[in-house]
C-alpha cells in the first residue's frame, strides 16, 4: 500500500472519505493530521490507494505535559478496515520518528471503550492505562446543603496563585500513572487556566480533607467557555487539556470502528474540571477517615455550581474521590455517562 508523508490539504482530502467522529475524543484525535513539523514536534503519514485518494493516516505527536509518551492516532477509512491498513500505517509513522526526540518514546492512545479501535489498539500491543468517563449532571439534580459553609465558598479568578498552586499539586496527583514533565506556574496557568484555555471562572471551597500543604482547601472548580454548537463532552481533559495537538486527550485507531452515542442537546452545560484536594495527598486511601468528608465536600461545591445550568465534569480513574462521587451519582440516576474513553500505552514498533 503506497504511504507517504501528509502534506497540506491532506486533511481535507481525509474528511471526505472518513465518518463523522463520533466523539470529541475522536475530533480532536484528528487535529493531529497535519503535516510533519519539528515545533510542534510531529510525524504524519498517509495513505492512498491511487494519487488524491487516501484511505488512512496515523501520526505520533509530542505530550508537552507528559513527555514519557508520545500521542499516536490511526484511523483508517470505514470501508478499508480489516485488511492490515492500520498496522501498516502504525509502522510507517513510527519509521519516520527515527532521528527525532520521539524515537523510542513509549506511546499512549485514547479510544472509546469497548469499540473495535480498543480492539486494534490493544491488536498492536497496547495495554490499559487509565479510564475516563465525562458525565452530565443536570441542573438542580443536587440541591445545595451545608448549611453554614457558605463562608468556605470562595469565587476566584482564573489567574489566582492559591487556585494555580492547588491545580498543579492536584493535577501531578491525579495523573501518577502517566507522570507530569516539571512544571512551572506560569506553564500551568498557561494550559489550563487562562483565557486562552477557555478558562471561564473558578470556585473554592474549604475544609479539612485535603493535605496540610493545601492551606484548608478541600475542593474547586474551573469552568470552561465553549460556544454552544460544539459538542457535549468536550470538557478540558485531566490528562492534557490545552496542550500539544488539542484540548482533550487525541487518541489511536478510532478509525477502526467507533460505537454511536447520543447526541448533544442544543443547550450547552456548563463544563467543569472539579478536583479534590484529597487526591493530592502522598497517601490518599478510600479507607482514610477524611475520604468521606473529601467525596461530600466535591459534591457540595458540584451542587452549588449545577444549581442554574446542567454540568459536565470529566472523570479519570486517578481520581478516587471524584470517582467515588460520580459512581454514587450514576447509581442514584442523577447523573448521565456520556462518554467512556481507555486511554493505552504501548511501546514503539520495533524499528530494528
Amino acid at each position: 500500500m503506497p504511504i507517504r508523508e501528509l502534506s497540506d490539504g491532506d486533511d481535507l482530502r481525509l474528511n471526505e472519505v472518513f465518518a463523522d467522529a463520533t466523539t470529541p475524543a475522536g475530533h480532536m484525535a484528528r487535529s493531529l493530521f497535519r503535516p510533519s513539523s519539528d515545533s510542534p514536534l510531529i510525524r504524519s503519514v498517509i495513505a492512498e490507494v491511487v494519487p488524491e485518494v487516501p484511505v488512512g493516516a496515523a501520526a505520533i505527536a509530542e505530550s508537552p505535559l507528559h513527555p514519557h509518551r508520545a500521542w499516536v492516532h490511526v484511523e483508517v477509512a470505514a470501508e478499508e478496515q480489516g485488511h492490515g491498513q492500520g498496522r501498516e500505517l502504525f509502522e510507517a509513522v513510527c519509521a519516520e520518528t527515527r532521528g527525532t526526540a520521539l524515537e523510542g518514546l513509549d506511546l499512549r492512545t485514547r479510544v472509546q471503550a469497548g469499540s473495535p479501535g480498543e480492539g486494534f489498539a490493544q491488536a498492536l500491543g497496547f495495554t490499559p492505562l487509565t479510564t475516563t468517563r465525562v458525565i452530565r449532571v443536570p441542573a438542580g439534580a443536587l440541591p445545595p446543603a451545608g448549611g453554614g459553609r457558605a463562608e468556605d465558598l470562595e469565587i476566584v479568578a482564573t489567574g489566582s496563585v492559591k487556585l494555580t498552586k492547588a491545580f498543579l499539586a492536584w493535577y501531578t496527583a491525579v495523573n501518577r500513572d502517566d507522570a507530569v514533565g516539571p512544571l512551572t506556574i506560569g506553564q500551568v496557568n498557561s494550559a489550563f487556566l487562562s483565557e486562552a484555555a477557555g478558562a471561564h471562572g473558578a470556585a473554592l471551597l474549604g475544609g479539612a480533607a485535603g493535605p496540610a500543604e493545601a492551606g484548608g482547601l478541600s475542593a474547586f472548580a474551573v469552568s470552561y467557555a465553549r460556544e454552544a454548537d460544539e459538542t457535549a463532552g468536550t470538557v478540558p481533559s485531566a490528562g492534557e487539556p490545552g496542550a500539544g495537538p488539542g484540548a482533550g486527550q487525541p487518541g489511536a485507531g478510532q478509525g477502526e470502528g467507533q460505537a454511536v452515542v447520543d447526541q448533544a442537546p442544543e443547550e450547552p452545560p456548563t463544563e467543569l474540571i472539579l478536583g479534590s484536594m484529597f487526591e493530592a495527598r502522598e497517601d490518599a486511601d478510600p479507607d482514610d477517615e477524611n475520604f468521606a468528608a473529601a467525596v461530600a465536600d466535591a459534591e457540595l461545591l458540584l451542587a452549588r455550581l449545577s444549581v442554574d445550568a446542567d454540568v459536565v465534569i470529566e472523570v479519570t480513574s486517578g481520581m478516587p474521590v471524584i470517582s467515588a462521587l460520580a459512581d454514587r451519582l450514576l447509581e442514584a440516576g442523577t447523573a448521565t455517562e456520556l462518554y467512556r474513553y481507555e486511554t493505552l500505552t504501548g511501546p514503539p514498533a520495533d524499528l530494528s
